[in-house]
């Protein structure tokens, strides 16, 4: 792939941005690490603009219908004179757009320098249903080579930084998202999620963020390697700044009964359910026993967990069901083609396989399989499931009581520094198993609370990798720090519905 192919789609993309929007001599040194203040005292924006991003939830914005003049909202006004209200759920509500997600008429890489100039030829069924609820979609964000990064870092736009702290991750594949959303650039975002994608980002840049069951949200006209593959599905779904808006997202998809255009989806309507906080069990999962969380993440679900016991919730200790197993599965399950057609791609146009991509293509288990070997991974995903929903059974047993939801890390660290992300196994073991997760913001790195843990001994050699990057907490000072809930398969709502109650424990509305 030519340099010059390069220049002209990063000046396309220079060029669909508005010439007012470029902070010019305002752009602050490099020096300094936090920006997330700079969209509120830059000047670019009128007091009125300010108050919409920083204090309005999508949910309130859908009602307060504000929205500048552009041709799209002009459209929106006109309609809701003509009907005596607004067209949709989503009447006006700007939405970002991960940019593998196909939007007619744009250039759709997918991540990859061979599919620069790839055109989509029609929106995504994901975007007619929300364009048709009045969504407006105003930018598309960045993405990592190959998709299959816990980083921002594209081989063809280059890497997306952390507002909160430009040295450290915004985490990926959806960083551009996770980024745009923790500077209050987007109040709701559209990502994708087959190891961690939505999660880590929601985390990374502390708002929310959902990896719904697969098959409940429209997939249909993506264009990915491997399309087609079914050894393990990646998912759709929401990042936003409330969880009131995850909410907004899901029923207003699921309200259309999409499966009726796309069959392959699951025909379950978004549910209303009831949760008796009195009679809560959550369990916590400390450690996944594969890499032990940095102290900024252990203290957030300390903290996590005394408010919870405040108000009576019930708590027991997860102990993981060998998590190191379900990586190894996983891993060979991204790629049962051995790779080939990525390296094969990237080969085609001498792109350059990034570090991330190189250790995630050489993980020890991945290789070429044939038929009979892939029915074989696919026998030991299911076994896998089939045990760790037995274990869950048992323990609820033990415990005599239902265990409603995990609360767990979502990744080994808060933000972490550039090119380091490479344990997903606190997000990753939840698409093997293919259970509903939601992230939400708890702290940030705290400089006093959250020293080394100086008598640690690693367990291996990648924890002690991981171990050795937190040589003090100013590395990852104003990183944001999230945890995750997890349910069982097919318990979306009942995800959100223990979330809300974990929130009001400590004190949010």
């Amino acid at each position: 792939m030519s340099s010059s192919s390069i220049q002209r789609i990063i000046q396309l993309r220079d060029e669909s941005i508005p010439k007012d929007s470029f902070l010019g001599n305002l752009m602050p040194d490099i020096s300094v690490l936090n920006v997330s203040s700079i969209p509120r005292q830059c000047g670019l924006l009128s007091d009125n603009e300010v108050n919409i991003t920083e204090n309005y939830t999508a949910c309130q914005l859908v009602t307060l219908i504000a929205q500048e003049a552009i041709n799209r909202a002009k459209y929106l006004d006109e309609e809701f004179k003509r009907r005596s209200g607004p067209i949709g759920a989503l009447h006006g509500l700007p939405i970002s757009v991960k940019d593998m997600i196909p939007m007619r008429g744009r250039t759709n890489n997918a991540g990859w320098m061979k599919w620069i100039d790839q055109i989509a030829e029609d929106d995504a069924h994901i975007l007619k249903i929300l364009y048709a609820a009045g969504a407006i979609f105003y930018v598309r964000t960045n993405q990592p080579q190959t998709l299959m990064h816990i980083e921002g870092d594209s081989a063809i736009y280059g890497t997306t930084l952390n507002p909160f702290n430009r040295n450290l991750s915004s985490g990926g594949s959806s960083g551009g998202e996770g980024a745009l959303l923790g500077l209050k650039g987007s109040i709701m975002g559209i990502g994708t999620d087959i190891g961690g994608s939505i999660r880590a980002p929601a985390a990374y840049n502390g708002v929310y963020g959902l990896k719904p069951t697969t098959f409940r949200i429209p997939v249909q006209s993506f264009k990915v390697a491997q399309l087609g593959r079914e050894s393990i599905v990646a998912v759709v779904g929401p990042l936003a700044r409330s969880r009131e808006d995850l909410h907004l997202f899901m029923k207003t998809i699921l309200d259309v009964q999409p499966w009726l255009k796309e069959p392959s989806l699951v025909p379950i309507p978004w549910r209303s359910i009831t949760l008796d906080s009195n009679k809560l069990t959550v369990a916590i999962m400390w450690d996944d026993n594969v890499v032990h969380p940095h102290p900024p993440i252990t203290r957030a679900l300390r903290e996590t967990v005394e408010h919870l016991k405040k108000i009576g919730i019930r708590i027991i200790d997860w102990e993981p069901i060998d998590h190191q197993k379900g990586w190894n599965i996983i891993s060979a399950l991204y790629f049962c083609n051995g790779a080939e057609e990525e390296r094969n791609m990237m080969e085609d146009v001498g792109e350059q396989p990034l570090p991330l991509t190189e250790w995630i293509l050489n993980q020890p288990n991945v290789k070429k399989r044939n038929w009979s070997e892939m029915n074989e991974l696919i026998s030991e995903r299911e076994n896998y499931r089939t045990h760790y929903a037995q274990i869950w059974n048992e323990r609820e047993i033990s415990f005599n009581c239902s265990i409603d939801c995990l609360l767990t890390p979502v990744g080994p660290s808060a933000a972490p520094p550039h090119g380091t992300s490479k344990w997903w196994g606190y997000t990753s073991i939840w698409n093997l198993l293919d259970y509903p997760t939601a992230i939400f913001p708890v702290s940030t790195v705290d400089l006093v609370k959250d020293q080394v843990e100086i008598d640690y001994r690693p367990k291996n050699i990648l924890d002690n990798e991981h171990y050795k990057l937190y040589t003090s907490p100013e590395v990852y000072a104003n990183s944001p720090v999230g945890l995750q809930v997890v349910c069982r398969r097919y318990n979306d709502e009942k995800t959100l519905k223990c979330l809300e109650i974990i929130e009001q424990a400590m004190g949010r509305d």
